[in-house]
């Protein structure tokens, strides 16, 4: 395509450093400073569709309309130095418009505001993208593109002119992939990979695509990752031999052209052992700060039948930690006979709790349909649970859990009770009532690890369970008003909820519970 490039009166090298003046060009708007990396914040956590842009806070292309044209336009730095001046028609999300671009004007400005060159695209091929490289326009440039646009008919030519700066190319960067160290032979395991974009400038649409000794596993297509920003990525792969794999995070097609091709991949390992004894199991563990109240209205019929309507609020306020390990064996062992639970959790390089539980026998429990019992350790805050089916839908399974907790929870109660007398007396009383959650809490580091083993009569050697969680940020607002709290007093049946709880999780569980059956 021919190219006119008017200058003035200077070198090539030196045109971003003094230059004439065109009266007739206006200098676009200078480029706000860069985003940089400790700026950035995950974004919260809860799932999005590949297709959502959950947030586009980032510089967009700049669009503008003549006639029946539309065109936008971009330019985009890359680590090598080459911009690229993308011109359109439409939009580039949506996809080009009818017409085709018959010409474009490029003019670049100093940062005073004074021309710096003048280039002329003309004899373009018929089509409705085209862009332009330039290995001397640096960051923040102003720009002002200025394009021909023939409609479908060739008879009209609208001219939309369009002001723009160079902007950084999104630099999608493959962060972290997150696996446990083990798993068991044939479980469905989830796997967690993290991309940041760290230029901070341009949002990106990219596939994040796992790979299993090299070969592609799994894959989130068109992913979109918000300038400055986090995305988690959700996988899934089933490891059939006991050994170790090589694991992989990649970025791939990256849109628009990635900054830096050199850091969209991360890697990791996991070994596949043999199955554990258990059809499924699971590791939750959490730390959280709550900030919650909770609005309730209800009734209880007394003994003088009087009908006592209760309108209770109740806050919740404090930091508290939770870990959770359960699990299905698929046998029932013999509850008539001794059943031993030890287990421990590790965090932060340390042992923070451990249980060695030795049940004699199981009660019957009709409520649970089988033989059930627990046991809770007062100064550790440790309990266990076992619970041997005989019926229902977990009929022939024992079900196992550890779970252990700290608190400094705060609780108040505001009631007011109130109701009428066969006469029509109305009898009233107001109460408050203040209590806590108090136990230890512990330092944690970036993960959390769990281990069960489990030991009944006959049992040659106990069934283990073992796990590890890495830690998320989470960060949670609700609000709930049932219709029936509208009213003045509030209905019975009223229930509204407001709160903020924010912290950290991690979640990981490993094979499959029985069908549930209607």
């Amino acid at each position: 395509m021919p190219t006119i490039r008017s200058f003035c009166a200077m070198a090539c090298a030196a045109v971003l450093t003094s230059a004439c003046t065109d009266a007739t060009s206006v200098a676009p708007r200078a480029l706000t400073p860069r985003i940089t990396a400790s700026m950035m914040s995950p974004v919260a956590a809860r799932s999005h569709p590949n297709s959502e842009k959950y947030r586009d806070s980032g510089f967009h292309p700049a669009t503008g309309r003549s006639g029946s044209a539309t065109v936008s336009t971009r330019a985009l730095l890359d680590k090598a130095g080459t911009t690229d001046i993308e011109v359109t028609t439409g939009t580039f999300d949506s996809g080009p418009a009818p017409g085709t671009l018959k010409k474009v004007q490029v003019k670049a400005f100093t940062p005073s505001g004074n021309l710096a060159f003048t280039d002329n695209y003309t004899g373009l091929s018929a089509g409705a993208t085209t862009s332009f490289s330039y290995a001397t326009l640096p960051h923040g440039t102003p720009l002002q593109v200025q394009s021909g646009v023939a409609g479908s008919d060739g008879a009209r030519t609208d001219v939309v002119t369009l002001a723009t700066a160079v902007h950084f190319r999104p630099d999608l960067v493959a962060s972290r992939l997150d696996a446990p160290a083990q798993a068991p032979v044939g479980a469905a395991v989830n796997l967690q990979g993290f991309i940041l974009e760290r230029n901070g400038e341009v949002g990106a649409r990219a596939d994040c695509v796992l790979y299993v000794d090299g070969a592609a596993a799994d894959r989130a297509a068109g992913i979109w990752v918000d300038a400055g920003g986090m995305v988690a990525c959700a996988m899934t792969h089933v490891f059939t031999e006991a050994r170790t794999y090589s694991l992989e995070l990649r970025v791939e097609g990256v849109r628009p052209r990635d900054f830096d091709d050199t850091n969209n991949s991360v890697s990791a390992s996991i070994t596949a052992v043999a199955p554990s004894g258990f059809s499924t199991y699971a590791l939750r563990a959490w730390a959280v700060t709550d900030s919650v109240w909770w609005h309730v209205v209800s009734t209880v019929n007394t003994s003088d039948g009087r009908v006592e309507t209760w309108d209770q609020t109740f806050t919740r306020q404090g930091p508290s930690q939770h870990a959770i390990l359960n699990g299905l064996i698929p046998r029932m062992l013999d509850y008539t006979a001794p059943i031993s639970l030890r287990g421990d959790m590790s965090t932060n390089g340390a042992t923070v709790n451990t249980v060695d539980d030795t049940y004699p026998s199981l009660p019957r429990v009709d409520g649970q349909q089988g033989y059930c019992d627990y046991r809770y350790h007062f100064d550790t805050r440790g309990t266990t649970y076992v619970c041997v089916y005989t019926e229902g839908r977990l009929a022939g399974y024992t079900f196992v859990q550890y779970d252990c907790s700290g608190a400094d929870v705060r609780y108040h109660s505001d009631s007011y009770v109130y109701s009428w007398d066969p006469s029509g007396q109305l009898h009233q009383t107001w109460f408050s009532n203040d209590w806590t959650d108090s136990g230890p809490m512990v330092t944690l580091g970036p993960d959390f690890s769990g281990r069960l083993s489990v030991q009944g009569a006959g049992d040659a050697q106990p069934t283990t369970a073992q796990a590890t969680v890495q830690f998320e940020p989470v960060d949670l607002r609700f609000d709930y008003v049932d219709p029936a709290c509208s009213t003045t007093p509030a209905s019975p049946g009223c229930f509204e909820i407001h709160g903020h709880t924010a912290g950290l999780v991690g979640f990981v569980d490993y094979g499959s519970s029985p069908p549930v059956t209607p």
